[in-house]
């Protein structure tokens, strides 16, 4: 992870990891192709991938998440 202007900025990789075990790095390609996560030089900032999978996991769209699970 980097640091660029007070955000973090990590690879599809480095963003799975953080964001939790239920998140792999080809979700994260994913959310760049088709939500418009913000990609430079092979890097998005982790606020927004945040943001993306939150609204990914509390939609009713899909199967449902793990992280739902134990929050209930």
């Amino acid at each position: 992870m980097i640091t660029v202007e007070g955000r973090e900025w990590g690879t599809a990789e480095q963003l799975a990891d953080r964001l939790g075990p239920d998140v792999t790095p080809g979700m994260v390609r994913r959310w760049r192709d088709r939500k418009g996560l913000t990609t430079r030089a092979g890097h998005s900032p982790l606020d927004e991938a945040a943001a993306i999978e939150l609204a990914t996991r509390t939609t009713t769209r899909g199967r449902p998440r793990r992280l739902d699970l134990a929050a209930a």
